[in-house]
């Protein structure tokens, strides 16, 4: 009785010992397959040093069999709308000649539903395939030295298109925009607004009169338009002085505080002044326009979000600046 209650309490064990080591072996090969699955871009072939090269989170050079490069991967980041903790990411894969993009991943964002997010969407990402960088909105590359006079200089501005923004949303969850046109050395066209997160226009929120600050003033929108003016009656911001809470009393009916539409226009002329940053008025609508530094792409922006748009440009436009600055090309 005790031989065959002792047999069987050793045959327990070693069924025991023999299930765990299957259970145990399994899990390494579980582990061992899913490792492989979870390498980052710095572990895979080809790894490049991105070291110090600002907006850049990684990039790869991709070879065929016999090592030859085909093309080069870069994951690339900027602020979008979203907090800076969840900025845009994408990576950028061009062909070898590191400047035509082969086609564009999205790896993670926070940007909003129905606005920003819209780029998650095939038909926008597919615009990107086979366009030369560096890329601008449509209508917004430059123009080839072939194709126009020497910029206009006049009055000290350089003629185009120059836009500034403020980094961070305010109290309320609004970034402020300008937009200012330059032709012939004046300046023909001033735009200020604001958007909130969910892709909103301060502008037409307050004609609709979702955003009211008076019952008897004017509106949000006639007090932007009627600083605008002033600039385009002044040319210059000089004589728009402010009290300590940054309102004015030089522009009639205007009692917004005015702090973020001095600062942004004095970037906007600041970037007039030397043609940093132009736009190129009215290129055409074509994807690809001829530039000085030859052809460039053109895409759409994500409709109603033009801070996302923003990220987008400047972190592919980083990845090809980074990039082609590696292969000397």
């Amino acid at each position: 009785m005790k031989d065959s209650r002792l047999k069987g309490i050793i045959a327990l064990v070693v069924v025991t010992i023999l299930a765990f080591g299957v259970i145990y072996g399994s899990k390494i090969l579980v582990k061992d397959e899913t490792g492989n699955n979870n390498q980052t871009q710095e572990d895979l072939p080809g790894a490049i040093d991105v070291t110090g090269a600002e907006g850049i989170v990684s990039a790869r050079e991709i070879t065929d069999d016999s090592g030859t490069v085909t093309a080069y991967s870069v994951v690339a980041k900027a602020k979008g709308f979203a907090p800076p903790t969840n900025p845009v990411t994408w990576e950028v894969i061009f062909e070898n000649d590191a400047k035509t993009i082969k086609e564009v991943k999205i790896v993670s964002h926070g940007e909003t539903p129905g606005y920003g997010a819209a780029m998650e969407e095939s038909s926008y990402l597919d615009q990107f395939k086979g366009i030369p960088a560096p890329i601008y909105l449509k209508g917004k590359a430059p123009v080839s030295d072939a194709a126009t006079d020497t910029p206009n200089v006049s009055g000290g501005l350089q003629d185009g298109i120059y836009s500034a923004r403020t980094e961070e949303a305010d109290s309320s969850g609004f970034i402020y925009l300008l937009t200012i046109k330059v032709e012939n050395g004046n300046i023909t066209s001033v735009v200020f607004d604001a958007m909130n997160r969910e892709g909103e226009y301060k502008s037409y929120l307050s004609t609709v009169g979702e955003y009211t600050m008076t019952e008897d003033g004017l509106t949000w929108k006639e007090q932007a338009d009627a600083l605008a003016n002033y600039i385009l009656e002044n040319q210059s911001i000089e004589g728009l002085t402010v009290d300590e809470n940054g309102k004015t009393d030089v522009v009639s009916g205007v009692s917004i505080s005015i702090d973020d539409f001095l600062e942004l226009t004095e970037k906007a002329l600041v970037k007039a002044a030397s043609g940093e940053g132009a736009e190129a008025i009215g290129t055409g609508d074509t994807g690809v326009v001829a530039a000085g530094n030859g052809e460039v792409g053109e895409i759409d922006g994500v409709s109603g979000a033009t801070v996302t748009t923003d990220a987008i440009l400047q972190l592919v436009n980083n990845a090809y600046e980074f990039i082609s600055a590696y292969a000397g090309k």
